[in-house]
Formats: structure tokens, sequence, C-alpha cells
């Protein structure tokens, strides 16, 4: 075994780049042989392994971050490597500096830079990959619409990746990118406790309701409710964004229990399913009205 060849492929889950191995004295015809034997195959240009069977994924994050002279897994890549779930990319998004472009390669995204990361690549030998808040502030801006843009920026948050300010910290060192105003937006709510985007959208929609603030993530009767609203007559009104899982029968019964007790303290409850604040927002406002407009209406005694 060449001296140093095991370390190097262990640590880059047996990848190389030709000029790795040159530099430990592994000749273009010896790779070539091993190549040439089976033993070894060429997964980029600049690349081979020793591994015959499928990638796994660190082996492709290898791939892509070995592919470039000098390059980072970025984007929701490195969100993905950070522990971000949901949010698994169907291919490498990999980050270069701008005079050092290599050639395109299947299964990676190529998105060039001239404003580089703190950390140099080639330092203490680790996968490199960008910071969560710089991968955050990327993989929104690389995003097709705002609305997906702001989803990453929540999900970060939520799942308590990075904190709101470091990430607006990031956002203000990149200048303008695209989805700046809403990536801002979404990181001032998740600041407030905002956890997803159909919750940020729905804030929207209660201002567009004419409806006061509300206030977020509050706790009523021993549990957490996603928004708080206080209505004409001084009751409260809360309002629950319910994703896909609230239609199961169980989440159901369970959610009509706590209504009934909520009713019982004279709280106003309203459940908006998270695809109706996508789909048809318009009814929702109508909703929220309605239910202000009847909080306004003179109470009469039975």
């Amino acid at each position: 075994m060449v001296p140093g060849l095991g370390e190097l492929l262990e640590r880059q889950s047996g990848l190389a780049r030709r000029d790795q191995l040159r530099a430990l004295g592994v000749s273009r015809q010896a790779v070539a042989n091993q190549v040439a034997a089976g033993r070894w195959r060429v997964v980029a240009p600049e690349v081979v392994t020793v591994d015959n069977g499928r990638l796994d994924a660190d082996q492709l994050l290898w791939r892509a971050a070995l592919h470039a002279p000098i390059g980072w897994v970025a984007g929701r890549s490195a969100l993905e490597f950070h522990g971000l779930d949901g949010y698994r990319p169907q291919q490498v998004h990999l980050l270069t500096p701008r005079r050092s472009r290599p050639l395109p390669l299947p299964g990676v995204v190529i998105h060039v830079t001239d404003r580089l990361p703190t950390d140099d690549p080639r330092v203490g030998g680790g996968l490199p990959v960008t910071s969560v808040a710089r991968a955050t502030v990327d993989a929104a801006a690389w995003e097709r619409w705002p609305r997906a843009a702001a989803g990453v920026a929540l999900a970060v948050v939520q799942q308590r990746l990075a904190r709101p300010q470091d990430i607006g910290h990031e956002l203000a060192a990149a200048g303008r990118v695209r989805h700046r105003a809403v990536l801002r937006d979404a990181l001032g709510l998740a600041a407030d406790g905002a956890d997803s985007v159909a919750e940020a959208d729905v804030v929207s929609l209660i201002r567009r309701a004419g409806l006061p603030e509300p206030a977020r993530q509050v706790r009523i009767l021993g549990r957490r409710h996603d928004l708080a609203v206080l209505l004409p007559d001084g009751r409260t009104l809360v309002v629950e964004v319910d994703g896909p899982q609230h239609g199961a029968v169980e989440a159901r019964w369970a959610d009509a229990d706590h209504d009934a007790e909520l009713a019982a303290a004279g709280v106003v409850v309203l459940h908006v399913p998270a695809y109706a604040v996508r789909h048809d927002a318009d009814d929702v406002v109508r909703r929220l009205r309605a239910v202000s407009q009847a909080a306004s209406r003179p109470r009469q005694d039975v």
C-alpha cells in the first residue's frame, strides 16, 4: 500500500482526485491499470473510487466536492448533511469560485460565486461543506419560487439548526440575492415563533382580514396553539394551521375534544387546512372576516 493512501481513502469515503494520488506517488499509469483491472472506477473526470458498488450518499457528496479543484457542498445538499429533514435534493449542489468552474457532471448542480465561504475547503481533511447559515441563504436563493425559499429558512429554524439572527447576518453579507425580501420576512416570522411557511402565510391573511396582529405559539389550557388573535368583543380567536396529519381519525378526535374545552372557556377556534392557505387564500380571508364581523355585533341576551 502506498504510504498515506489508506488514510486518504478512509477520510474521503473511498474516493480520491488524480492530483491527490499523484502527490502520494501513484502514477497515471498505476491508476489506469487499477481501472482497467476493475478494482477502481472513474466517477468524474478527475475522481476515482476504490469501491466497485453503487456510491452511497456520503460518496456522492465527496464525488461532487472532489470534482472541482476548489469547491464546497452547498445549498440543500449542505443542509441535508447538517441534519435537515424533509429537504433532500435530487442532485448534489456544489459551490465553486468563478475562476475555477469545473466541467458539468451528471447528478451535480454547479453554482459559481465570487463570494467564497470563509472556511478553506482544503483545510482539515473533512468534507468541504458550507455552514448552515450560508447553506440556508444559498438554498433559498436557488429556489424558483419565493414560497419555497421561505419554507427552507423556516424549516432550518424550526429544526434548530440555526438561529434566525445567524441566517440574517449571512443574508446581510450576501448583498443582493434572489428572494432576499421574502427570506428576510420569513426570518422575522421565525424569530416570532412561526413554525411553517403555511403558518407564516396565515399571518398575512389575518392582516388582510383586518384583524389585529396575531400572537404566535400561544399556550392556552395546557396546549400550544399556532396563532391567537384578539377579537372585537374581547374574546380570543385561535387559528390552527392543520397539516395532513390532522386528517387522521385520532387527530381529528383529539382536536375536537380540545376545541370543546376552548369553547367552554369562551375561546373561538378556526381550523385552516394548510392546503387551503395555498390554494384558496381568499376563502380563508372570508372566513376570518366572518368571525370578526360576528364578534363586532352586539351580543343579545337569550
